[in-house]
């Protein structure tokens, strides 16, 4: 899977398996997942990383949950493409 399709996946979770009444709008690649963008708390980051590996068949590391890798939904989708690679 490319990354395009990914962040079509990942908009898709934040759309529809969160509920952050973000049906209608648009998602884009910079769009910060902290307050100052889709203001995702602990408890949807927590939901939003149980969809992403139900969704993509991976696992999210403990190493991976530094802030670098949940800043915008970009980031997000580089971190799923390496870790749909096995890395």
């Amino acid at each position: 899977m490319d990354k395009s399709a990914i962040i079509d996946v990942i908009r898709d979770i934040l759309r529809k398996d969160l509920d952050l009444g973000l049906q209608d709008k648009a998602i884009a690649i910079d769009d910060s997942l902290g307050a100052d963008g889709l203001a995702l708390d602990s408890v949807t980051m927590a939901e939003f990383i149980n969809a992403l590996e139900a969704r993509f068949d991976i696992r999210i590391l403990d190493e991976d949950l530094d802030g670098a890798n949940f800043v915008t939904v970009g980031s997000v989708a580089d971190l799923v493409l390496l870790r749909a690679e096995g890395t």
